[in-house]
């Protein structure tokens, strides 16, 4: 909101104050203030001396992001304070476009340092208005300013900087490496007679600048260029022209590495991967799945710990596509690693399923870190192998939740009738997503133990593994849970009676459905509504029928079910059991009815539907005419 003058004095006021914290409150209340010479205040905020309130001062500006704040900003690149100059330069190019014309004006200013910062700002922000401000900056006559603009021409990556580079490389010898960068950057071909005859030069950063620019041109017809140097007996240019090799080929086509000398492409595969930009890295790791050896091994490993997740796991694939004949070196980087180093190695190994590492594995169990023990439980779960049992249970143990977790899930998917005490025990753990993996790892073992003791647990003293109970001998599916759950139908618990007919609706035994049936008069609504979708569960289209006497229920939602089920089973003898509802006392009964009409496909229910469209309550008009379109366009 607008501040009034007063509070606004009071504002600049508190900027001169002594207290840090006081300066900030109002460089705050700037942020809202709509006064010209709030920005004007706000900028020289970034002369305070407290590193917070200046950076508060910079993000408060770019928020405003007022185009009256860069010719201030612009002030600063000329301070001796090379603080004040850096920030104010942060908030030029965090403000983009907005600077652009404050910056083509100070590019001409006198002072050649002032001129230079502008440029090096304007390449930054990469906005094309600017381009012939700096190309008119290739002619100053201050050779860092020069350079800046090349380097800036080649941020802008503009076609039409080409010719003036190309000019300015025969009038300005000191500026040609940058020149020769931004040409590259450009990549258009037409730099590249300039570039040949560069990489025949006598000055050695013009010749690594015009291969490092062929490696960015992205044609093919830089290779015999390239190619020309592999036998120029330098082995460091020869790795700088397959450098850029490798770039071609990752732009253009692989083909371009074809026939190289292989202990220099692999050298350089590994360098980019080190060094490379994370497009370069990727294609390097991808370039070195056809490659074995111990370097590339090495500097797989090295890529495990690349601070870019994608290239992290790039190099984790590529790793595990080897991790065989690497199994050693692998195990050796497991000793002594940092943890999440030994947790990438141990998703390599994982991704394998390669049970030569069980016991570097299992050497781990009982490792500092959680996540490397959470870790190891996963990856010896993926493993399967039957000896890790006794690990396994270990972990199931642990102090930490997350590890007894992967632990559990673990012995679940090797399915150890072995493990069965741990993991009924874990049933009672205090955390969730333990008696979650627990009941999990239970019903993939299935088996008729785990069904025996899921029976005995109908009758638990806690409630809660009553209803766990009866969940999961629906989970398991097999013929022999059928009759327990039929007996779970009369538990005294409610919760339990509910698990009980969810899990026979789920277990297609239609045996089951006049035993399910009798609960559409418990006297619990919760149970009442699971009946009905059990029923139609198992009984399909001629379910309709056992259903409409629960349209009389008591309960608003049971009945709102029912009406809900009868359009799920789209059977068109119901519509008459369901248009009374069209004109229920209840607005939840008149939308629910109109929607269910809409999905039995039958249009004698239109005339009842167009009686309705005027009603009192737009969601249940929205709803009619929703019906009403749906049976029109049938």
């Amino acid at each position: 909101m607008a501040q009034e003058s007063g509070n606004l004095e009071q504002i600049l006021l508190a900027l001169t104050s002594s207290e840090p914290s006081e300066r900030a409150d109002a460089v705050e209340n700037l942020r809202y203030c709509n006064d010209p010479s709030a920005v004007a205040a706000l900028v020289t905020a970034i002369e305070d001396p407290d590193k917070g309130v200046r950076e508060l001062a910079a993000e408060t500006l770019i928020a405003r992001r007022s185009p009256d704040a860069p010719a201030y900003l612009c002030q600063y690149l000329s301070s001796p304070d090379i603080t004040q100059r850096n920030l104010a330069s942060e908030v030029l190019i965090k403000l983009g476009p907005l600077s652009v014309d404050a910056l083509c004006d100070t590019a001409h200013d006198p002072d050649h340092d002032v001129r230079k910062f502008a440029v090096d700002i304007l390449g930054a922000i990469g906005d094309p208005r600017a381009l012939h401000s700096i190309l008119m900056s290739l002619e100053d006559q201050n050779q860092n300013v020069v350079c800046s603009a090349a380097e800036a021409l080649g941020m802008l990556g503009s076609s039409e900087a080409v010719e003036p580079l190309l000019a300015t490389f025969e009038t300005r010898v000191f500026a040609r490496p940058q020149i020769i960068d931004a040409l590259g950057q450009i990549g258009d071909i037409r730099a590249l007679p300039l570039l040949v005859e560069a990489i025949h030069s006598d000055d050695h950063i013009v010749v690594y600048s015009a291969v490092e620019a062929m490696g960015n041109m992205r044609s093919r017809r830089v290779e015999p260029y390239l190619r020309e140097l592999l036998v120029r007996g330098d082995e460091a240019l020869q790795e700088a022209a397959i450098g850029s090799l490798i770039r071609v080929a990752h732009s253009v086509d692989h083909a371009v590495l074809d026939n190289l000398p292989v202990a220099i492409v692999q050298l350089c595969l590994n360098k980019a991967i080190r060094s490379g930009d994370k497009k370069t890295k990727l294609f390097a790791i991808a370039e070195l799945r056809h490659w074995e050896g111990p370097a590339t091994v090495s500097v797989l490993l090295e890529a495990l710990n690349d601070p870019d997740e994608e290239v992290m796991i790039a190099a984790r694939e590529t790793l595990s596509l080897q991790a065989t004949s690497a199994s050693d070196r692998i195990a050796e980087a497991l000793v002594d690693a940092p943890a999440r180093l030994i947790c990438n190695l141990l998703d390599t190994i994982g991704s394998t399923g390669n049970s030569r590492f069980v016991q570097d594995i299992v050497s781990l169990a009982d490792h500092h870190d959680e996540t490397v023990r959470e870790k190891v439980a996963f990856v010896l779960g993926k493993i399967g192998d039957q000896t890790i049992l006794d690990y396994l249970m270990a972990l199931a143990v642990d102090p930490v939740g997350h590890v007894r977790s992967a632990a559990l899930k673990a012995l679940g998917w090797i399915g150890a009738d072995k493990a069965i005490n741990s993991l009924f025990t874990a049933l009672d753990d205090p955390f969730p997503d333990v008696r979650q993996a627990a009941l999990g790892a239970l019903v993939l073992s299935g088996g008729d133990d785990a069904i025996r003791r899921f029976r005995l647990d109908l009758n638990h003293a806690d409630p809660h593994r009553q209803i766990i109970a009866a969940q999961a001998l629906g989970w398991i599916g097999e013929a022999s849970v059928i009759e327990p759950l039929i007996e779970a139908l009369r538990h005294p618990e409610w919760e339990v009676r509910k698990s009980a007919v969810e899990s026979l609706g789920r277990s297609a035994d239609v045996s089951a459905l006049q035993h399910i049936k009798v609960l559409l008069t418990d006297e619990e609504p919760q149970v009442r509504k699971s009946t009905i979708d059990a029923i139609i569960a198992l009984g399909g289209g001629d379910s309709w029928k056992d259903i409409t006497c629960m349209l009389e229920d008591e309960d608003l939602w049971v009945r709102f079910h029912a009406i809900n089920g009868l359009g799920s089973i789209g059977n068109r003898e119901a519509l008459e059991e369901l248009i009374p509802f069209l004109t229920s006392e209840s607005d939840i009964l008149r939308v629910a009815a109109a929607k269910s009409l809409a999905r039995l496909h039958d249009k004698r229910a239109l005339p009842f539907l167009k009686e309705t469209v005027n009603d009192r309550n737009p969601d249940v008009v929205g709803a009619v005419v929703g019906a009403i379109d749906r049976l029109e366009s049938l």
